[in-house]
Parts: structure tokens; sequence; C-alpha cells
């Protein structure tokens, strides 16, 4: 039998506002699965972590589900244990079901004795995630990514993002489907509205790219998901055009509910602020101040201690 692997997956924050289905940045909330191959064809799962009670420990968990999948599919045997420590919830817009497939995926590559190439792993798994490869590329590559689909292959390139740029995070006390959020969505824009999420989608990834991180609360504007999401999350509007020095830019967490914030200075009281905004609607949430993740999870995929 192979060794057990682990792997080390970020959260990932997609959409930024403009760059709907495009980008993600990834962040420094991790989910740790490790993964030890047995000889019965069994599975068992042990789990610790955020909203417990949103995680499935049979045959139906996601990351089981597509490791015994992927095994199978492969020729491999498919027995598992499964160790899960997870830091970011469930349902919230950060990344999670992309950080189990990209998990599982990269585990799977490891214990049937393949390279995981990165087009490969992003290919799987953003068919996994239902066509949309912007959350599994950043919780791949890390920092801030871009993700193009051609047919069945994505290509993703990313960067760095600098320690000075602070990211505050804050959490409502609710799930969202993300079904139920792209399911408000339009099927067809306007040209007025792709022009103005082009635009900044454009200049967003080249301050980035560049390094510079000149950034501003106008480049996160968005006409293609945010204005229509709004009425599921209540106070994202007036959230959305709040106002202070330290704000450079603040936008949906994918498809919510959570608002993510970039920060230069006063990232406490940013988070306050955003928290008060949302209490005003009778929503109670969290703020956390947190840093981008600049490694991913390829970068994590070592051999697994047991411990």
């Amino acid at each position: 039998m192979p060794p057990a692997v682990s792997v080390r997956v970020p959260a990932t924050s997609a959409n930024l506002g403009c760059a709907f289905d495009c980008a993600g940045i990834a962040l420094q909330l991790y989910l740790e699965v490790g993964a030890a191959p047995r000889e019965d064809g069994g599975l068992s799962i042990q789990y610790q972590g955020a909203t417990p009670e949103r995680v499935a420990l049979d045959e139906s968990n996601l990351i089981a589900r597509t490791m015994r999948d992927l095994l199978r599919a492969w020729k491999h045997p498919e027995g598992l244990d499964l160790e899960i420590n997870n830091q970011i919830p469930i349902g919230v817009g950060l990344g999670s079901s992309a950080a189990a497939i990209i998990a599982a995926v990269a585990l799977s590559y490891r214990l049937a004795g393949r390279a995981p190439a990165d087009d490969d792993v992003l290919s799987i798994a953003a068919r996994l995630e239902g066509g949309h490869p912007d959350n599994v590329a950043a919780a791949w590559h890390g920092g801030f990514t871009l993700a193009v689909q051609a047919g069945y292959r994505i290509r993703a390139w990313s960067c760095p993002v600098p320690d000075t740029l602070t990211l505050v995070l804050v959490i409502p006390d609710y799930a969202l489907p993300t079904e139920k959020a792209r399911a408000v969505l339009p099927t067809q824009y306007t040209r007025d509205d792709s022009v103005h999420n082009l635009q900044r989608a454009a200049v967003l990834a080249a301050q980035f790219f560049s390094g510079r991180m000149d950034l501003a609360p106008l480049l996160f504007e968005d006409r293609f998901h945010q204005p229509y999401r709004a009425p599921l999350i209540p106070g994202l509007g007036e959230v959305l055009r709040l106002e202070h020095p330290g704000i450079q830019g603040i936008c949906l967490s994918g498809a919510g509910p959570s608002i993510l914030s970039f920060v230069q200075e006063d990232a406490e009281d940013v988070g306050r602020l955003i928290c008060g905004a949302l209490q005003e609607h009778g929503v109670r949430a969290e703020a956390r101040v947190l840093a981008a993740d600049n490694l991913g999870a390829k970068s994590w995929l070592v051999p697994h201690s047991g411990q």
C-alpha cells in the first residue's frame, strides 16, 4: 500500500466584486486532510473544525466521495481513513467545497502514484465544482489568481499578495447555498454593464500582478452579481457603500454571505463598522483580520505524519 499523505488547502474568496467567475484570492484559513489507504476497501472519517453540523461522515462526504470515485476510475484501491481538520466555515462564500475538492484530487493523485500537474488538477477540480474555476484555481495556486476555461481545460495564473495588504473578512451567522445565490442572476447583461465590469477587472488584475497595489473602492464595483444577490443578504447594499479611510475595496466573498474588505490600516475598526452595519439588519457576524495565503495547496502536499 502507498504511504499516507496530507494536504493543506486555503480558503478562497472569489469574484472580488468585478471579476465574476474569473478571479480569486487565497486566505489564511485552512482545510487540512490526511489520507491513509486501507486494504479492506472500507472508509472511516474523523472530523474536527468549523460547522460540523454541515459535514457528512459517511460515503456522501464530499472529500471521501471524490477520492473514491477518482481512485476507482484509476483502477486503484479505494479504501480510506480520512482525518479532516477544517477552519473554513461551510456555505458562507469561502470556497469550502472548492477546498474539499482540491484536497480530494491532490490526495488521490498522490495515493495513485501520479504527478499532480497544475492544469490536470484544475481541470478535474473545476468540473467537479460545477464548471467554475476561480475558487479551485486560487486554492491550488495561492495568492491572487486568474483562471481561464477553454473547453474542458483550465489554465490559471497567480501572483503573490503583498503582506502590506490586510484582509478583513466578515462572516455572518447564516449560510447561503451557492445554487440559490446563482439562481437569481440574469442570463444576459447589457453592453454598458459588461464594459463596466471589464474595465474594473482589467485594472484590478493589473494592480495585483504589477505589485503596485494602488487599490480603490471603485475597482470593486460590480454589476454582474452583487446587485442581484443583495436581496438574499440583508445589509449588503449598505455595507458596499460604507466609507472609511482604511477601506481600499469591499466586496461580497464568492456567492456570499461573507464580505471581504481590503485595508491597509485600522483593520479592526473596519471589521466593527461592517459588523455594525449588518447588525442594523438583524444579522450577527464575526470579523476576522487575515492575510493572504501565497502558497496554495500545491505547496503543502506533504507526506502525512499520522499525528
